[in-house]
């Protein structure tokens, strides 16, 4: 839960952002986010290739190929876990009014496009897992 800061310890984050221009530093974490979920999902596409030429290259049925299509199923989750990461949020004008309300809003999506992240990313190396496992299974 590191850099989801809930309860009293979102009180002293909040005070020492608040240092830096809020805006801008939220803003910098979602381009973070959108980066990494990016490379992530590059990340996926590889694991979503390799498991299919995994299933089709060796088409005898084996418990292997279980492991195999576990993986295709949870790569794919892991992608669609990333896409709302790097949906597009942009500040209106009536928000830019209301500093603290557009300061919790921006925290909000942070906070929710980071556990998003970190859920696509830890169900993509149980993907991997599944993949080296499967192809394991199959060649024995």
């Amino acid at each position: 839960m590191v850099g989801v800061y809930l309860g009293p310890r979102q009180v002293e984050h909040v005070t020492s952002i608040r240092e830096s221009t809020a805006h801008d530093y939220l803003y910098n974490c979602l381009s973070i986010l959108d980066t990494k979920a990016s490379a992530l999902l590059q990340y996926d596409g590889i694991i979503l290739a390799a498991a299919t030429l995994g299933v089709t290259l060796s088409p005898r049925p084996s418990i292997g190929n279980l492991f195999v299509i576990m993986s295709l199923m949870l790569s794919g989750t892991s992608s669609v876990l990333c896409l709302p990461v790097i949906w597009v949020y942009w500040t209106t004008t009536p928000e830019f009014t209301d500093e603290e309300g557009e300061f919790i809003d921006l925290l909000g999506h942070r906070n929710r496009r980071t556990l998003y992240y970190r859920g696509s990313w830890l169900i993509a190396q149980l993907a991997v897992f599944f993949l080296v496992v499967g192809v394991m299974i199959k060649n024995i």
